[in-house]
């Protein structure tokens, strides 16, 4: 048999273990948790019943929008030197 063939046969064997294993985790279940938070968060909006998380009621609605301004500013700032013109 090809040698991947016995990994396979030795990763069927301890399956039940590494599954067991992996759920015996607490930060396996934190993991879960927050990507289902997010997912959910995404399909049906946020529950208005939940705290606030520190900081978010004075974060900038607009910062999604300003990395993108900033990243575009960067892009054209390399064209820019490429070209071998100054920007004042």
């Amino acid at each position: 048999m090809a040698p991947h063939w016995w990994a396979l046969r030795i990763i069927a064997a301890f399956e039940d273990r590494i599954i067991a294993a992996i759920l015996r985790q607490p930060g396996f279940h934190r993991a879960v948790g927050r990507i289902h938070r997010s997912v959910h968060e995404m399909q049906h909006g946020r529950n208005p019943h939940e705290p606030l998380a520190p900081g978010e009621a004075t974060a900038d609605p607009m910062a999604a929008s300003r990395r993108q301004s900033f990243f575009k500013h960067f892009v054209q700032e390399l064209k820019n030197q490429a070209k071998g013109k100054p920007t004042e």
